[in-house]
């Protein structure tokens, strides 16, 4: 099968040949993907307790299974099937990879053991890593660019409405549940929605490719080597230091994230009922807040580029007394208060960041970089912190007991510090290749 050779074709002139309401409704798809993808990863800690309790596990070897084998896996696949989307028909990698992490998550439920869940994770992982860039990109490609960052800002709150879904559902069904029912009934209903993305949602490059011919594959952008994309991270300064702020940030947000519903029915005594009130939790923090850092990146960031790393930096330093008061505070309600704060301030760093790396990359490159991106939150963040943070909690356990993961959950809060830092350096960056392009002109 040859590729055919076709020019260019800039992101505007994508935008214009699909209509309104076809790449509303292709939006509303990839959101609704985003949250059947945090519903089926926020399952299992969820969780965590009862698993820790049938197979005898600690706090490390739930950080193991659960973060570090998901993240490599997860980063090892993420490349690969992203190559394949920045070439190829999107909305059908959209949903093979749905469909197959959705059979993984009802595997969960088969487990004789921590090694069969931990499998059935590097399944999931495998299906998420290439759902993600695809449904980004592909939105970035037919919505006007003065709409993008709004538009990726939705798509975060997506994903944050399935962190608060996955939580209050998983929570709920496991009062009358088992855990392993539970990841059942969790599991199966992606494989439809699976089928409605392939047929439904809108992918510029079918047109081309019947106009070229049944068997050909239409590239938006000629193919480039994985090296040069990460040429072009290494190379780029303002790039160099947003993959400092994606190790360093997801860290301490997935720490928080994964490790809450264990934090609170360890340290303040809560209900798996209870544990709903974490879920709606992440709603108002996480959607207010991707919402907001959409609304201010559209009305300042389009014009002004570094104005998005700033956002950003701002709202790290803003989340870091919300981390610590989330932690250490006695009483559970204000707890979760602060934890709204924390999610919301931590949350203004997505879309501006993710936008101003759009800025500064080739559009036939976006999935590549973009997934090289996701591949390092999802590394250090999903894998790094969910591990860390319980090696953490295992190490204090001899010296604070039962509130050991208070004071891990602590230490994991520095990150925000470093990315702050990353943050306005990636600012400094933009602004000084700016003034250096306008001497040379």
């Amino acid at each position: 099968m040859t590729l055919p050779s076709r020019p260019y074709t800039p992101p505007g002139e994508t935008a214009k040949t699909v209509t309104p309401l076809r790449r509303n409704f292709t939006l509303a798809l990839i959101g609704l993907v985003a949250v059947i993808n945090y519903v089926d990863r926020q399952a299992f800690t969820v969780l965590m307790e009862d698993i820790k309790a049938e197979f005898l596990l600690n706090d490390t070897v739930l950080g193991l299974i659960g973060g570090l084998v998901f993240g490599v896996i997860y980063a090892l696949a993420a490349i690969p099937i992203a190559r394949i989307a920045d070439r190829t028909d999107r909305p059908l990698v959209i949903s093979i990879c749905l469909g197959f992490w959705s059979l993984a998550t009802a595997a969960c439920g088969l487990a004789a053991n921590a090694w069969h869940i931990a499998i059935a994770r590097m399944g999931i992982a495998i299906g998420e890593s290439g759902s993600g860039p695809a449904g980004v990109a592909l939105a970035a490609e037919i919505f006007p660019e003065n709409r993008r960052v709004l538009v990726l800002g939705t798509i975060q709150a997506a994903s944050s409405i399935g962190l608060s879904v996955g939580v209050v559902l998983t929570a709920w069904l496991a009062t009358f549940l088992s855990w392993r029912h539970t990841f059942f009934v969790i599991g199966l209903p992606g494989l439809i929605l699976a089928l409605l993305v392939y047929f439904l949602a809108a992918e510029p490059r079918r047109k081309e490719r019947t106009e070229a011919g049944t068997d050909a594959i239409a590239p938006q952008a000629p193919p480039v080597p994985l090296g040069e994309a990460c040429h072009i991270i290494l190379g780029t300064p303002a790039l160099r230091w947003l993959a400092l702020l994606c190790m360093s940030v997801p860290m301490t947000g997935f720490g928080f994230l994964m490790w809450g519903p264990s934090f609170l029915q360890r340290v303040h005594g809560f209900s798996m009922q209870e544990v709903t009130w974490f879920g709606w939790a992440i709603l108002a923090g996480l959607v207010s807040g991707n919402l907001t850092a959409g609304w201010l990146g559209d009305r300042y960031g389009s014009k002004h580029p570094r104005f998005n790393a700033i956002l950003a930096a701002s709202g790290l330093m803003i989340a870091l007394p919300f981390a610590a008061g989330f932690a250490l505070l006695p009483n559970a309600y204000a707890a979760i208060a602060c934890f709204i704060m924390l999610k919301f301030a931590m949350t203004l760093w997505m879309a501006p960041t993710i936008a101003l790396t759009f800025t500064l990359v080739p559009v036939g490159m976006r999935a590549t970089i973009n997934s090289l991106m996701n591949a390092i939150v999802i590394l250090s963040g999903v894998g790094f912190g969910f591990i860390v943070a319980g090696a953490l909690s295992d190490a204090y356990a001899q010296a604070f007991g039962s509130e050991s993961l208070r004071y891990a959950l602590l230490t994991m809060s520095v990150g925000l510090v470093v990315g702050s830092f990353a943050c306005l350096m990636a600012a400094r960056s933009v602004h000084l290749a700016k003034n250096t392009a306008k001497m040379e002109s």
